[in-house]
């Protein structure tokens, strides 16, 4: 094989090439070796050019922090061009790791294509000098790639199980803290608020929980001048970039936005893993599955509450659009629905007389005459009637609030609850009744008084009915509980709704808070379906049981 020396000189035009990776560079420094340096391969590869004078520097190239398994480095795709624009003719490394550890495409250059280009190829520690190659020197090579390919696949997979175990763990493993928080300099891996950008988290929930639009908020944050995320960091010092910036300075977008207010981070959870890699050669990144995600709760303070959180995620669900020249939506927009077609209703103004009016029709009928009636009914009726209702509810749940302290304050043993407990019991003996069945089949079986085939057809019969009470049992168990738990004076959804007192106006935070949907019948009846609706009403029964039939009723 010829390798082409420099034809003035008869030397060979050496690039100097050599690599560390993060992982390499760490790794030294726990074992206090420098032996892979950038340093020490630059002064390895100069010393060993000064002792053959037919070698000669041209060029060198170095990729600090650069992972060894792919070959899109900078330096090295610049020797490759060097290589292919006849600049040089002669690449040394330090070792077979530091050109690269990918056994595939490492073999490829240096057994293909480099001698076919007629390029000489030294490797100083491994021992190898394609120019003075022997036997086993392919083999060499060969196995060499092999060994570094296999030490970076046997070195993922330490780190991606090292990884999750942390995630696990709570720890928070990310190059930058979400906005709203900090990394702890005590601990780098534990969130601490930042209190600046905490507080215009909380400003971006309750915008939109007072009806304003994921854009409107956005709007608002650039009008008053509100650094945007990235920006945010990088005026903190963080080096931190994106490759979705367009405009000098990047604004808020609704997109930004949504992502805030769909961010579990702020609950205080940590959701992680969310994108991996299919292997440590591939870099591109996929999304894994929900299910896979490693979700780990109370990991640091919340920002949002739950109830916020919640409220704003059904929100985000809901079909609304601002009003005309406005801001916010309605008070009731997305929460309106026909009681008889259940399509959303839809407002409609006309005038009279130089007077606008407002009202709401049934959007079904709008589509089509024939699927239903109009349901029209006029926004200022209608909003009134809310409002009443709403005021009634919350009178409702403070009279039965009491009504439930009342009941506390008996002795335990007065509480009428033997209905569900005599069920309990009952089930409890279908249960013990069955396994003792089952107990003295077998017993027959094992006497032989009885045949296989019977005794398989009796077993299933007896374990069906067994797994039938037990379900039913747990059923009404679980019945049980709940009942109990509404029964609570200090049930949390009671205080929800204590906590608003009497409402005098029907604003948009309010009709969200404690509202699912308002049904609107023909003829202007509404029909009012409240949030924390299956507690009350659980609530309504286990006062029903208690009071053995007294007059305790809600006006409705």
């Amino acid at each position: 094989m010829e390798f082409f020396s420099c034809p003035e000189t008869g030397t060979y035009l050496c690039y100097a090439y050599g690599r560390l990776s993060k992982k390499d560079a760490e790794k030294a420094r726990r074992e206090n070796d420098e032996s892979n340096s950038i340093k020490n391969q630059r002064d390895l590869i100069h010393e060993y050019i000064d002792r053959h004078p037919d070698l000669t520097l041209c060029m060198e190239g170095y990729d600090d922090n650069y992972t060894g398994t792919n070959f899109d480095r900078p330096h090295f795709q610049e020797m490759i061009q060097a290589v292919e624009a006849g600049k040089v003719n002669c690449i040394i490394v330090k070792d077979l790791s530091r050109f690269g550890r990918e056994h595939l495409d490492a073999g490829k250059y240096i057994l293909r294509l480099f001698p076919a280009q007629g390029i000489r190829f030294i490797a100083i520690t491994d021992g190898y000098d394609s120019a003075r190659q022997d036997a086993s020197s392919h083999m060499l090579v060969s196995f060499k790639n092999l060994m570094n390919d296999n030490y970076c696949r046997d070195a993922s997979i330490k780190i991606r199980s090292h990884l999750d175990v942390r995630r696990r763990n709570g720890k928070f493993i990310g190059s930058f803290a979400a906005y709203g928080y900090f990394k702890d300099p005590e601990d780098k891996n534990h969130l601490l608020i930042d209190d600046e950008a905490a507080a215009v988290v909380r400003d971006i929930f309750a915008w939109k929980i007072s009806g304003m639009s994921n854009q409107g908020i956005a709007d608002k944050l650039n009008h008053l001048g509100i650094l945007s995320p990235m920006e945010y960091k990088q005026a903190n010092g963080i080096k931190y970039g994106c490759g979705y910036k367009v405009h000098s300075k990047a604004l808020w977008s609704s997109v930004a936005v949504r992502r805030i207010l769909t961010s579990v981070v702020y609950l205080g959870v940590m959701e992680q893993a969310k994108r991996t890699t299919p292997n440590y050669k591939v870099k591109r990144e996929i999304q894994r599955p929900q299910d896979e995600w490693i979700r780990v709760e109370g990991t640091h303070e919340p920002i949002i509450s739950q109830d916020d959180f919640d409220l704003v995620a059904r929100l985000l669900l809901l079909d609304t659009r601002s009003a005309p020249g406005e801001t916010v939506v309605y008070p009731l927009a997305g929460l309106l629905y026909c009681g008889d077609c259940h399509s959303s209703m839809a407002r409609k103004s006309s005038i009279t007389d130089q007077q606008t009016y407002h009202y709401y029709i049934c959007s079904g009928y709008k589509r089509d005459r024939k699927s239903c009636t109009t349901h029209s009914v006029r926004t200022v009726e209608l909003e009134q009637a809310v409002l009443d209702g709403i005021n009634l509810h919350i009178q409702s749940v403070a009279d039965l609030r009491q009504a439930l302290e009342a009941i506390s304050r008996r002795p335990a043993q007065k509480l009428e609850v033997s209905k569900l407990n005599r069920r309990v019991d009952a089930l409890q003996k279908e249960v013990e009744k069955a396994r003792e069945l089952k107990d003295a089949l077998y017993r027959r079986y094992a006497m032989g008084e009885i045949e296989l085939e019977d005794f398989r057809e009796f077993k299933r019969i007896f374990e069906q009915d067994c797994q039938k009470a037990e379900q039913a049992m747990d059923a009404q168990r679980a019945q049980l509980d709940a009942i109990l738990k509404s029964g609570s004076p200090t049930s949390p959804w009671i205080d929800y709704f204590r906590q608003f007192g009497r409402v005098e106006e029907l604003t948009r935070p309010i009709a969200v808070k404690l509202i699912d949907q308002v049904l609107v019948y023909e003829g202007g009846r509404v029909e009012i379906v409240f949030r924390y609706q299956a507690e009350y009403e659980m609530a309504r029964q286990f006062l029903s049981i208690h009071t053995q039939g007294s007059e305790w009723r809600e006006a409705v």
